[in-house]
């Protein structure tokens, strides 16, 4: 995300406007000598965000992969008290659609916290709120198309976003005046079902996918297989009963508003990592 933001940032803005902030400088050391602003700072370490925040205008705060319970919004929040203590003016956060307090869903928890403890920053704010994405199906349809059989469990349809759209609208955010105290939804075009991704699969790679139905008891169980932590697998299990329950079935134009470029569809995205051309 934070590479595909700068890349828009870069295509909207002088590269003497932009501070990219990272743990690690040294892998953005080609940015550094295009003229961007390189900074160190990391979210586990609040003592240092303060010289990392120091006169930017407009911070947008990505959040962390952490999934333990707890850790993201400690650091989320961390970060929102050292932007406003470094006199930032305005601040954006990349959230989720339908962010809840769930302290047994550290992902929408975790969202959700963020977002209050934006609002009652006292800094200028706004909110981006992504769907789920898209790129978790290239690797999901390469094996559905390789298998003939694509399983999931069936729930209600979602707006799959592809991440490099989300950074879109967020540099748009960034690098255009206004937005001030405005949540955007940053969704694909069209809602989809497990059983049209399916179908989308085929059209993609020109092969046969049948749809299988999946229980939540098998889903669990895969996840399992993977030897993820069990933190981890309940993250992703409330995410995605959430996400069957229709947390995602929300389609805006905020991506081509803010982006200037229109979303990518689900069966576009699957098209084009599959390598054939995408579906009438």
């Amino acid at each position: 995300m934070g590479a595909a933001l700068l890349r828009y940032a870069l295509g909207r803005t002088a590269a003497s406007n932009v501070t990219a902030i990272t743990r690690n400088p040294a892998k953005l050391e080609a940015l550094s000598q295009q003229g961007v602003e390189v900074r160190a700072g990391d979210f586990n370490q609040p003592a240092g965000l303060g010289a990392a925040f120091r006169s930017i205008d407009r911070l947008l705060i990505i959040p962390t992969a952490d999934l333990q319970p707890g850790v993201r919004t400690r650091q989320q929040a961390d970060a929102i008290k050292a932007a406003v203590a470094a006199g930032v003016p305005h601040l954006i956060y990349v959230s989720t659609v339908s962010p809840r307090p769930d302290p047994n869903n550290s992902l929408f928890d975790s969202h959700f916290a963020t977002e209050q403890a934006l609002i009652a920053s006292g800094a200028a704010w706004t909110i981006l709120r992504m769907s789920v994405y898209t790129n978790t199906l290239a690797d999901a349809g390469r094996r559905a198309a390789e298998a003939g059989e694509y399983a999931a469990v069936p729930g209600a349809p979602a707006a799959y976003v592809v991440r490099d759209d989300v950074a879109a609208a967020a540099a748009g955010i960034l690098c255009t005046p206004g937005h001030a105290g405005i949540t955007y939804h940053a969704t694909g075009p069209v809602s989809v079902t497990q059983e049209e991704i399916a179908d989308a699969a085929a059209q993609a790679s020109g092969k046969p996918v049948k749809f299988v139905k999946l229980t939540e008891e098998q889903q669990r169980a895969g996840l399992e297989a993977t030897g993820l932590p069990p933190a981890y697998i309940n993250a992703i299990m409330g995410f995605q009963a959430a996400l069957r329950a229709g947390a995602f079935d929300l389609v805006s134009g905020d991506v081509a508003r803010l982006g200037g470029k229109a979303a990518e569809s689900p069966g576009e995205f699957l098209a084009r990592v599959l390598g054939r051309k995408a579906p009438a």
